[in-house]
């Protein structure tokens, strides 16, 4: 046993004892219930640099050579805001200046309740040990846990083993106040339109759940006909869900309607071997919540899909990336980690699909994931049968430190295990290494073509988004409805805020540049995640990622990439055939400055005038005779719908 191991145990003693002593005034006072400081999101944290990664000993808290067991390990300036409902009575915890800061830092910690000052500390250095902090906030309704540095000054800080006591409702954290935008779903026309995937794949005897996305003017009442045998809709949560039992390609009819009108769409149930008919689209935990990702996080998450329309624009799935695992138990079945999923993963996976959404897991075929986690290496059957109990229905399969010379039988492995859980769980590979042979014969319906996208238009070293773009054109031909290319997800709204998407350098995009990588992942078919958090994102970021025009083109049936038709230094015209017979034109200008570019209807492979719809404006733009002209802005992308004029 190790030092460190030692000071641990040591500190969690210490603290079991200060705790005990309470235990007579807490009987009285504080009657209900405890929850730590870090089972709490504290991804919603404000600080001076990068952002929280950790909690638990993973976040390595050491106050004064004293190693903590828990906490918030922060940086200065430091904010987290707390809902309380008036029935909390204390908050508990050892603060001070964690001993990875430089010698000379110091900070002071306040506790802030309803605007006044309910404790401070003082300034703190970092010779320091760890200050105990003991506040009464009965009655208190919004708690500011606040950490400042000297002028100019940057600091680690903790609040080590930090704990509220309370009576009501559970301790939530929030965002600041001054920041909130409380109105982001995006408006659109007032006729219902039905969006998402218009084509589904389910096995036989298999869970099925699906949410009919619709936009328009409330209210809209929606009616299905003609479901498979096994399936019901319920139109209180516009969900239909059940388990098909028999094998056929059913054509289900879907109905909108509200004061303005009523739509009318075919959704395609093939109940059989396929799945993945369309691109999937949803959200992935990995480039802002890394370590910090909870039951509360993907639950939070996924009401800020309803709330905010997603869910209404096609997105289905909540993806939890690396960093859930804890360890395993004495009979090998792997558990998530208890601080951050206490209730267990087949709760958050109920909470989930009872709201339209399907769970998705990460894995890799390593005994460690790539941020040392527990993989699956060795327990591939176990982790398989203990995932589809829990309700997954996504499993995203990293390489990471898989042994080269047993890549191929690992991967085909899992693909073999997965088709035989009793779900039809999505099979995404990360080894976009081992080409597109491995994808097909492992029975995979997603794979990664390439390295990690950064939140930036281009980088020299690292994957920005024209960059993970440009290795698609030599993969298009292996892609087809039912396997896609992934060039890895959408960094639309996180505004160089990110934890993976910017920690090698990234600085964040304009919104041009992220309706650019929007329209050309549509262009490529290409799986649609999300990686913001939209639970707190800009409401013109929103409106690029809810832009039904243009997710049509990604979940077009047909499912073609597009193909380049004409090149001029570097301005570029991609073409995409439509299923409908239309054709979706993008005009790339990958340019510092803007650039007239015109597509001529005969250079394209069109006769005659077209109708022009510009996906964007959402707007038609006549019919010209010969072809389009317009001005694209610099690392813009113009993404019009072109049909022949009737």
């Amino acid at each position: 046993m190790n030092s460190r191991t030692n000071n641990i145990r040591t500190n969690n003693r210490i603290f079991l004892i200060f705790l005990l002593a309470g235990v007579s005034w807490r009987s009285h006072a504080q009657t209900g219930h405890s929850v730590r400081l870090d089972e709490l999101d504290i991804s919603k944290v404000y600080q001076g640099r990068d952002r929280p990664r950790e909690i638990g000993a993973r976040a390595e808290i050491s106050i004064g050579r004293v190693p903590f067991s828990g906490g918030l390990h922060t940086r200065t300036d430091s904010r987290l805001y707390i809902s309380l409902d008036g029935k909390a009575s204390t908050f508990t915890a050892r603060v001070g200046i964690d001993d990875r800061s430089a010698r000379d830092s110091k900070a002071e910690f306040f506790v802030i309740g309803d605007g006044a000052i309910l404790w401070r500390s003082g300034i703190l250095t970092a010779s320091h040990s760890a200050k105990p902090c003991r506040v009464p906030i009965d009655g208190i309704r919004r708690l500011l846990l606040k950490v400042d540095a000297a002028p100019g000054a940057n600091a680690h800080v903790d609040w080590a083993d930090g704990l509220f006591f309370y009576r009501g409702a559970r301790p939530l954290t929030n965002w600041s106040p001054e920041d909130l935008v409380l109105d982001r779903r995006p408006s659109g026309p007032a006729l219902p339109h039905i969006n998402g995937a218009m084509a589904v794949g389910v096995r036989p005897g298999t869970p099925f759940v699906y949410p009919v996305a619709v936009t328009g003017q409330d209210p809209v009442s929606i009616t299905v006909k003609d479901l498979p045998p096994g399936l019901v809709f319920d139109g209180a949560t516009g969900v239909i869900s059940g388990t098909p039992e028999k094998r056929g390609d059913y054509r289900v009819t879907l109905l909108a309607k509200n004061g303005a009108g009523m739509t009318r769409r075919t959704l395609r149930i093939a109940v059989g071997d396929s799945l993945a008919l369309t691109p999937p689209m949803g959200w992935l935990s990995w480039n802002v919540t890394e370590g910090l990702v909870s039951a509360t996080i993907l639950e939070e998450m996924a009401d800020a899909f309803v709330k905010y329309g997603l869910r209404d624009a096609g997105y289905q799935y909540i993806i939890m990336d690396d960093c859930w695992a804890a360890g395993r138990d004495q009979t090998g079945h792997i558990f998530p980690d208890t601080v951050r999923f206490p209730a267990g993963l087949k709760t958050v996976g109920d909470y989930l699909h009872a709201r339209g959404f399907r769970m998705g897991i990460y894995s890799s075929p390593a005994a460690m994931t790539c941020a040392s986690y527990p993989g699956t290496g060795g327990h591939e059957a176990t982790d398989a049968a203990t995932w589809a109990s829990w309700g997954v229905d996504y499993l995203k399969y990293d390489l990471c430190s898989t042994p080269r010379d047993s890549i191929r039988e690992r991967y085909i492995r899992m693909g073999r295990l997965l088709e035989n859980t009793g779900r039809s769980i999505l099979y995404a590979l990360g080894a976009g290494d081992e080409g597109p042979g491995l994808p097909i014969d492992a029975h995979a319906q997603v794979w990664r073509t390439g390295v990690d996208i950064r939140d930036q238009w281009k980088m020299d070293e690292e994957c920005g988004i024209i960059d993970c773009f440009d290795d698609q054109e030599r993969l298009a031909r292996y892609q087809h409805p039912g396997m896609w290319n992934d060039p890895d997800m959408l960094v639309t709204g996180i505004d160089g805020k990110g934890a993976s998407a910017n920690d090698l350098g990234a600085k964040g995009c304009n919104d041009t540049e992220y309706r650019s990588q929007m329209s050309l992942w549509a262009l490529l078919s290409a799986p649609l995640f999300i990686s913001a958090d939209v639970r707190h994102i800009r409401p013109s970021a929103l409106k690029i990622l809810a832009n039904p025009e243009v997710i049509a083109v990604d979940q077009d049936l047909l499912g073609n990439p597009p193909v380049r038709f004409g090149t001029k230094g570097d301005l570029e015209v991609w073409v995409k055939e439509m299923e409908d017979g239309s054709r979706t034109i993008g005009l790339l200008n990958r340019r510092n400055k803007p650039a007239a570019m015109t597509v001529s209807w005969s250079a394209v492979a069109l006769k005659g005038p077209q109708r022009v719809r510009d996906l964007w404006l959402r707007k038609d733009l006549g019919s010209p005779a010969t072809g389009y002209s317009t001005t694209v802005p610099p690392h813009g992308v113009v993404l019009i719908r072109v049909y022949p004029k009737e």
